[in-house]
């Protein structure tokens, strides 16, 4: 059976270490990939840095990625990470993708994790 967890937050203030989403299984779990995305909610024609996101694992940071919107698009910026097979999380381990925005500007995040 697939096991698909996603979420998101919108953030209007810096503050550091926003949860994005937050899953701590039930039981053992195989993910076989998580991505994180962020778009700005309003269209600018000016690069920006979005901010630092951060992959989780039981309190442990075990990745990071700067997030930058492009110039004269509207596209989120994502990061997707494939673990091919999948790697086996525990039931005791919180899972988050989390955010430290950039700046103040009203940002939407979107966090997935999937696998079996």
């Amino acid at each position: 059976m697939a096991t698909i967890v996603a979420g998101g937050i919108t953030t209007s203030a810096t503050t550091a270490r926003q949860d994005i989403i937050t899953n701590t299984p039930a039981n053992t779990v195989s993910f076989k990939c998580i991505s994180c995305s962020g778009y700005l909610t309003t269209y600018s024609a000016t690069e920006a840095a979005l901010g630092v996101v951060y992959f989780v694992v039981g309190g442990t940071d075990a990745f990071e990625a700067r997030m930058q919107n492009t110039d004269l698009a509207s596209l989120a910026s994502i990061v997707v990470i494939p673990w091919g097979d999948g790697i086996t999380f525990s039931g005791a381990e919180a899972l988050l993708w989390e955010v430290t925005p950039g700046a103040a500007t009203s940002t939407r995040w979107f966090g997935t994790m999937w696998g079996q």
